[in-house]
């Protein structure tokens, strides 16, 4: 299995996601739900890169290329999560694959930007 490239991003936001579930509305009008896992669904990750050079871009594009875009799965690398000392989605629970497509900005001469939405995929 392929590892997401050891870049640490500039930027990075979490959305936790929520257990799946059904919801079941009763004749009295009452909702009553149920739980279908013990694992959260629909995590999303964005990570910011900002100012990367040809050579760090490239590595994110092969990644993604590896990946076959949005298609398998894969392990983060621990500069994902640089600054925390326990990551706040455990590796032994979750890989991740790419949420849409990548896009990158040319911020100067042989500089760019972009950002990278990874949604979680339980193990």
């Amino acid at each position: 299995m392929a590892t997401f490239p050891a870049l640490k991003p500039s930027t990075r936001s979490l959305s936790y996601g929520d257990y799946s579930q059904g919801t079941y509305e009763a004749v009295s009008g009452v909702n009553v739900r149920f739980k279908y896992g013990n694992d959260r669904i629909l995590q999303r990750l964005s990570l910011g890169y900002q100012y990367l050079t040809e050579t760090e871009m490239q590595q994110l594009l092969d990644h993604y290329e590896g990946q076959q875009s949005t298609l398998i799965p894969f392990a983060l690398s621990a500069e994902v999560w640089a600054g925390y000392t326990t990551p706040p989605v455990a590796a032994v629970d979750y890989d991740w694959r790419y949420a849409k497509p990548i896009e990158v900005e040319i911020a100067s001469p042989l500089r760019y930007n972009t950002t990278i939405e990874l949604e979680s995929v339980p193990i």
